[in-house]
């Protein structure tokens, strides 16, 4: 007779065995380690040229969208005395602090920059920190 918890094969139910879940957690980390060791090594090519980052942007407040979502964050910010509200990710790392940081205007994820006109607006924009490290966030709201 078979022993219920053979290694490979089936349990006295004849039901197939689940992989334990040592490996499974072994190949997640392993999987994991060559997805960030894989980012450090293709972001290490990637320069960042401060000199693009000429719009002067300053925040005013930061917050998060709804108490438990500490992955998102909401900017008002004030770019050429113009009023905005953006959206961005905040990799967990917390609130931006308020002051003034260079950014540069990137392509809108979502819009179509086919049809411009003068009375509709689409803008994101990429911040660069002190750190050298950057965020993008999409303008939601608009006001004079």
């Amino acid at each position: 007779m078979a022993h219920c918890c053979s290694r490979y094969g089936r349990d006295y139910h004849g039901r197939r065995r689940i992989p334990h879940v040592k490996y499974l957690v072994s190949a997640v980390k392993l999987g994991s380690l060559f997805l960030v060791s894989a980012y450090t090594v293709f972001a290490a090519d990637e320069k960042i040229d401060p000199s693009q980052y000429t719009v002067i942007v300053h925040v005013v407040a930061s917050e998060y969208p709804l108490p438990l979502d500490v992955s998102n964050e909401i900017l008002t910010v004030t770019i050429d005395g113009k009023h905005y509200k953006m959206i961005g990710g905040t990799m967990f790392h917390g609130l931006i602090t308020p002051g003034d940081y260079h950014s540069k205007l990137t392509r809108p994820v979502l819009a179509n920059d086919e049809h411009k006109t003068a009375y509709e607006s689409a803008h994101s924009f990429e911040f660069l920190f002190p750190d050298g490290t950057t965020r993008r966030f999409d303008m939601i709201a608009q006001s004079e």
